[in-house]
């Protein structure tokens, strides 16, 4: 089944995953990746400062790349920057037809204002991690946002709105990170779990995400 999103790790990138990045650094390794995984170029809040036409450059560069993850972050400094990379990243996705997976903590609110005031001009998005209400999760869809959801949404309320979520667009994701040996088992569990609460089948979800992974690497033309 794809992997709406997860991390690099001690071994190449070989799985049907979508394989996200924090920082420039991490950037080469996606070069290597197997056939059936996807790469993501980001550049999370902690790393900020950095030049947009860097990341836009990489991407013209490189036309299989998608941009994971960037985003908003109340734990580090700088709001306003972090919103103003976030707008452009979100020019630079819709202008070259490249996805955009999100991440965002505790900046729910920032996060809607953004998409609102954008919305006529918005790339295919996957939000992250989300952990969101199920009030602003149905806005965001209404955006054309894919919330993907990841372990922690067991730890969450949106655990009551099971029956819910599963009638509005969304995608399953690992956030896998540390030792490639673990991955497998992870995954194996997060779907066990998320078909139990749900009652999807394991065959539905992985129709489902496959969907989700066509949705994301549909890439057009500049606009």
């Amino acid at each position: 089944m794809f992997d709406a999103h997860r991390h690099l790790s001690n071994e190449q990138a070989t799985k049907n995953a979508l394989y996200a990045t924090s920082k420039p650094s991490e950037w080469p390794r996606l070069q290597h990746r197997g056939l059936l995984a996807l790469g993501g170029i980001g550049v999370l809040p902690s790393e900020l400062p950095f030049d947009a036409t860097v990341l836009y450059e990489h991407l013209v560069a490189n036309p299989g790349f998608l941009i994971a993850e960037v985003g908003l972050d109340r734990r580090s400094p700088d709001r306003e920057g972090q919103l103003a990379f976030l707008a452009e990243m979100l020019h630079i996705g819709f202008e070259l037809g490249r996805s955009i997976s999100l991440h965002c903590v505790r900046e729910d609110g920032l996060l809607l204002s953004l998409l609102r005031a954008q919305r006529r001009r918005l790339p295919p998005l996957l939000w992250h991690g989300c952990t969101a209400s199920i009030e602003t999760i149905k806005e965001t869809v209404g955006f054309g946002v894919i919330p993907s959801y990841g372990p922690n949404i067991y730890n969450s309320r949106l655990v009551g709105h099971m029956q819910h979520i599963k009638t509005l667009p969304f995608a399953l994701e690992t956030d896998f990170t540390g030792d490639e040996g673990d991955y497998e088992r992870m995954f194996t569990e997060h779907i066990q779990a998320f078909c139990s609460l749900s009652g999807c089948s394991e065959e539905q979800l992985e129709k489902h995400n496959d969907e989700i992974r066509a949705i994301l690497t549909h890439n057009q033309t500049s606009r």
